[in-house]
């Protein structure tokens, strides 16, 4: 194991804490101030095709963001879990028929249709916690490590929770970085910023 691989786990460990002690009322509370957020931002409102996760209880919440871009003729598709942590973007039509997928995911029923990673102009990507230079720790399975190397570093947004954003994420040559995140309470765009 590499110090990286100690360090991700006690903060995934922290973090995660953290994360179970939140309440739905609040979930629901800072759920309205990330979906304001996304909506607001210039790679959502230009974005013909993205990809949005559904999340777990306690993450950050994007069925809010998921509707509205769906109301707004959006193509609008969500991580599907493949053999060997591998990962392909299935497209979403609404938000009432799911089947239940690995990990308790709400998952897409059969026949759904894909694109390929390139071809989405926003991926919102889930989070454990995210650092300034775009530094992410997912939950540690690897498949958006695996999936995000096809996608512009710009086009990768971080969501989750203000609370997730620590000054250090351990990070291994194999992480993906993040051109900015999105939180309740704030906005940031990290490739711009690093030059």
């Amino acid at each position: 194991m590499s110090p990286a691989s100690g360090e991700k786990k006690a903060l995934r460990q922290k973090i995660l804490a953290l994360r179970r002690a939140l309440s739905a009322e609040e979930t629901a509370v800072m759920a309205r101030g990330l979906t304001e957020r996304v909506l607001a931002l210039p790679a959502y409102r230009a974005a013909r095709r993205l990809l949005a996760y559904l999340a777990l209880p306690g993450e950050a919440d994007l069925d809010g963001v998921i509707r509205q871009a769906l109301a707004d003729g959006k193509e609008v598709y969500v991580p599907v879990c493949l053999p060997e942590r591998a990962m392909t973007a299935g497209r979403l039509l609404d938000m009432e028929h799911f089947t239940e997928g690995p990990y308790g995911l709400r998952d897409l029923p059969p026949g759904y249709e894909t694109a390929e990673p390139e071809a989405m102009d926003l991926v919102l990507v889930p989070a454990v916690a995210c650092d300034g230079e775009g530094h992410r720790l997912g939950h540690g399975a690897g498949y958006y490590d695996r999936y995000l190397p096809r996608v512009a570093e710009e086009r990768r947004i971080a969501a989750l929770w203000d609370f997730q954003i620590v000054p250090l994420v351990p990070a291994d040559e194999f992480d993906q970085r993040m051109g900015g995140f999105v939180t309740e309470k704030r906005t940031v765009s990290i490739r711009a910023e690093r030059v």
